[in-house]
């Protein structure tokens, strides 16, 4: 971040939140099975983009790390900093490869396969994606735990709160 407001940013998100306090109060006037779904997609919608607007506005919670060119004895830039960056943003390619990959194999095998087999086979290629470096195999379990405890969460919000006909496919 280069210190200043996002102005486009909190634009976006008041164009959200605005749109999520529209879906809550129009859901209003629907039944309370068939108001479940937007009324809770409405309410996330419209608090989450008010999260957004006070982080963007909020200096003490916006992330000021900058990326410094390295000086040698000389005090001359060593140019580490732009092949870092090179660096960067081919792995950054090859993960936004790998995330449009994924979302496309998710969306094509959950009617076959199942819903909850592929969103948790996704996530865990998702999260071995974002993963930077090696990590202890305690914090592997871990991370994976919470990966089972998420998509077995939002499988059970999904299709036992929300009501939402969830495909089932040969592995569930």
């Amino acid at each position: 971040m280069n210190g200043r407001t996002d102005i486009a940013g909190i634009l976006g998100s008041l164009f959200f939140a605005s749109a999520g306090a529209y879906v809550f109060v129009a859901s209003l006037g629907m039944s309370p099975m068939a108001a479940m779904f937007p009324r809770t997609v409405g309410a996330a919608l419209a608090l989450l983009a008010l999260v957004q607007i006070v982080t963007a506005l909020a200096p003490r919670l916006r992330n000021r790390e900058r990326m410094v060119p390295r000086q040698d004895a000389a005090g001359e830039g060593s140019g580490a900093a732009v092949e870092a960056d090179a660096d960067g943003q081919a792995e950054s390619r090859g993960r936004r490869l790998v995330l449009l990959a994924t979302m496309v194999a998710w969306a094509l095998l959950f009617p076959v396969v199942g819903i909850f087999v592929t969103s948790l086979a996704a996530c865990i290629v998702l999260m071995f994606t974002g993963l930077f470096g090696r990590i202890s195999p305690r914090r592997l379990a871990l991370y994976l735990a919470v990966v089972l405890a998420m998509v077995i969460f939002f499988h059970l919000l999904m299709g036992t709160v929300l009501n939402i006909p969830l495909p089932r496919g040969l592995l569930f």
